[in-house]
């Protein structure tokens, strides 16, 4: 099926709510899609009505951050839950989400400071984040560095033009304006608590360790074997074929899937939308034949 597995809504950083996304999959042909938002759950139970009401095939699923300081990779994990079972995993997103939301306040506190004439608050960034749906509340979501940046852009705080890479290396790198960091979970610990919920592990976007070059990819084989020998013996289940916005997604891919054949890893499809307005608006550029999750 033309699958796309790999999207995020509102309730991280996205820009759109889930349903919106379901409507735009639609009308983009696609036929099997999953929301990952990041280190959340919350938006899954609106993009599954939403699918199913239109004719959509979706598996419950997260993008959850994590490290494994072994081989020095501090990415993100993507879960599956194709039996619809995830009671272990949402239990821990809640102490996850906690600190994210700890984040985000203890970093407009330091903005306070900063930018003092401005009068900023968590309350205003709030009313920012859940635009039109002001009935939900602060724990629904799981907050992000993207949402500092989208506030002080949208308070005129910073140039209109600047980038968020370069706003998090200028405000948040520096300590400026960052709160307390939050703790990743080890990807042992991560792994074990989503197969005991009987879902599937998926290694996303490898190419990032890479610089997202196919070239740097081939030159450095011998680190990307190891590192999926590292995955796999914590038992992964699968791994991406992504979308790279430089141009060398195929040939990337090309070298991921027949590594993946020979380790048979199951493969999956993913473009890591957010939404139109984010830069990354990608839902119908990137998908593949998606044959389904083995359990």
């Amino acid at each position: 099926m033309k699958a796309n597995l790999h999207v995020h809504s509102r309730i991280s950083d996205g820009t759109e709510w889930p349903a919106e996304i379901a409507q735009r999959a639609c009308r983009a042909s696609l036929e099997w899609v999953s929301l990952t938002d990041h280190d959340s759950l919350g938006g899954i139970e609106e993009f599954q009505r939403a699918a199913s009401a239109l004719g959509l095939k979706s598996t419950p699923a997260v993008e959850i951050d994590c490290t494994a300081t072994a081989i020095g990779y501090r990415s993100e994990l993507l879960a599956y839950f194709p039996r619809g079972r995830y009671e272990h995993t949402a239990r821990f997103l809640m102490e996850v989400q906690k600190q994210r939301l700890a984040y985000i306040r203890a970093s407009i506190h330091r903005a306070q400071r900063h930018f003092v004439k401005a009068q900023l608050s968590f309350d205003e960034l709030l009313d920012h984040k859940r635009r039109g749906r002001p009935e939900l509340p602060a724990e629904e979501f799981s907050f992000n560095k993207v949402d500092l940046y989208q506030y002080f852009k949208a308070r005129g705080l910073l140039s209109q033009d600047i980038t968020y890479r370069a706003f998090k290396k200028a405000y948040l790198e520096t300590g400026l304006l960052a709160g307390p960091s939050c703790e990743k979970p080890g990807c042992a610990e991560l792994i074990r608590i989503v197969h005991a919920d009987e879902g599937l592990v998926v290694l996303p976007h490898i190419g990032h360790e890479f610089d997202d070059s196919a070239g740097v990819l081939l030159r450095e084989q011998r680190r990307f074997k190891a590192m999926l020998t590292y995955f796999t013996d914590l038992g992964l289940d699968g791994i991406e074929l992504y979308w790279y916005r430089n141009g060398d997604t195929e040939d990337i891919n090309k070298i991921v899937a027949a590594e993946a054949k020979k380790r048979k890893l199951m493969i999956t499809y993913g473009s890591d939308c957010h939404g139109p307005g984010s830069g990354k608006e990608t839902l119908g550029l990137f998908w593949g034949d998606f044959k389904g999750f083995e359990t």
